[in-house]
């Protein structure tokens, strides 16, 4: 009677088991698709049997057993950090082409272009009002360009900065939800294997990991300790340590919590590039256009002043800038009066010795070995340029990325038909333990009549 009854009790702890791991294969099914969720299993082992000394054998669980691997993680958040640059460097830059119009028909090619015309136009007829008028209005035209042109760079820069300010208040959330996770933990240590949370934060961790780099260290009780460039905390246990950033000198520059700059730390992520952006390519382009505003002013205004106007006197300036505000943004036409134009060379006044000059500067190397218009042409194609590569860079990473995640998948993601195969098994063996404890009910019977 008892070794009926020790196997009723192997049997139904067996049962508890493989009900345990039917929930396990349940569960992972039922997060199949959620973020950050990876496999689990329950761990199956056989019990010691040994008939002489009591020991009955069945199954029992050693526990839900993670198929999550932290470096494959880390492969992941590695491309993740890359992917988020170049996608942010692609779309911040994407609109300068847009600005850096290199066709003759709009944009500052066509503005260069109509003013140096205008010039070759006024030297058939240099005595012609109409044709000082029109160079005049060309002259305003290319000025108003390069105002615009130069304001749409300042724009460009604008927005980067507000969306790293963006970029660092979601680093800043993302901290304050690891520093909750924590909390948690610390609140009751079981958690630590709770799947459901491990899932959430690592996918968190995979979402900041496009805004930035970092490096996380796992503390003994499971919770989560982040370093922002590997170098500064956000997280250490149950602190958390707010990151700011700051642009009042005309540089964007990050902060920690205790205002020490720490933009050189931080190599990737959308916060790199955003920086990158704002800090040296977009004032790059500007510096550009200043470089050729104040050349093609200065050029204008000094062969002008080489020549004679209507009444004999030197020629006065076309152009005016201010060098403080930067010459692309400042540009204008000097308040002149049409008859304020030098055509003439001082040995032969009435002609139109200097209007030709004027209109020859167009294609005459004037600025690092290239005309005004090829030196624009080299300004718009490094921006082209800065923004294809950034393209291309993101589809690589995209890439890159997309081969991460399939490795970790194979490994760690939710396969159904496995699951399936496996759900099947259990309950095969659950239905086996079923029959086996309605078989020894009836033993147990018999013998109870057979007793009595």
């Amino acid at each position: 009677m008892g070794s009926l009854m020790n196997s009723l009790g192997v049997v139904a702890e067996s049962m508890r088991t493989l009900q345990e791991a039917i929930n396990v294969t349940g569960n992972n099914v039922s997060n199949a698709r959620a973020p950050g969720y990876a496999r689990q299993r329950l761990g199956l082992v056989s019990r010691p049997m040994h008939l002489e000394g009591g020991l009955a054998g069945g199954l029992d669980s050693s526990g839900l057993i993670s198929t999550r691997r932290q470096y494959l993680e880390r492969g992941v958040q590695s491309q993740t950090h890359d992917l988020g640059r170049y996608s942010q460097l692609a779309s911040t830059l994407e609109g300068t082409e847009a600005i850096f119009d290199v066709s003759s028909q709009s944009g500052l090619a066509r503005g260069l272009d109509g003013l140096f015309g205008a010039f070759s136009q006024w030297s058939v007829n240099p005595n012609d009002t109409p044709a000082r008028e029109n160079v005049l209005r060309q002259a305003s035209s290319l000025a108003q360009t390069f105002n615009n042109v130069s304001s749409a760079v300042s724009r460009s820069r604008e927005g980067a900065a507000s969306e790293l300010g963006s970029s660092v208040a979601a680093i800043n959330r993302a901290g304050e939800i690891i520093r909750n996770y924590n909390l948690e933990l610390r609140q009751d240590i079981r958690r630590k294997d709770d799947p459901g949370l491990d899932a959430q934060i690592h996918a968190k961790l995979e979402e900041l990991a496009a805004e930035v780099d970092f490096s996380v260290l796992r503390s003994e009780d499971g919770s989560v300790n982040l370093y922002l460039g590997g170098q500064t905390p956000l997280v250490i246990g149950e602190n958390f340590y707010r990151i700011g950033t700051d642009n009042s000198s005309g540089r964007a520059v990050i902060h920690d919590h205790a205002g020490k700059d720490i933009t050189g730390q931080l190599d990737s992520g959308r916060v790199r590039a955003l920086l990158d952006a704002h800090n040296t390519l977009l004032p790059g382009y500007s510096a550009q256009l200043d470089r050729l505003a104040a050349a093609a002013a200065d050029r204008v205004n000094s062969q002008l002043a080489a020549g004679i106007d209507r009444n004999g006197a030197p020629g006065a300036a076309l152009f005016q800038y201010d060098p403080a505000l930067g010459a692309a943004s400042s540009i204008r036409v000097a308040g002149i009066s049409p008859a304020q134009l030098a055509a003439a060379a001082p040995s032969a006044p009435g002609g139109n010795g200097n209007a030709l000059l004027l209109g020859s500067l167009g294609t005459s190397k004037e600025i690092d070995g290239y005309s005004f218009s090829q030196f624009y042409g080299q300004t718009a194609a490094l921006a082209g340029r800065d923004a294809a590569n950034a393209k291309e860079d993101e589809r690589t990473q995209g890439h890159l990325l997309s081969q991460a995640k399939s490795l970790r998948e194979d490994l760690s993601g939710v396969s159904l038909d496995e699951e399936a195969a496996n759900l099947v098994e259990f309950q095969r063996s659950y239905q086996a333990s079923a029959e086996l404890v309605r078989i020894l009910n009836s033993l147990t019977e018999t013998t109870l009549n057979l007793l009595r």
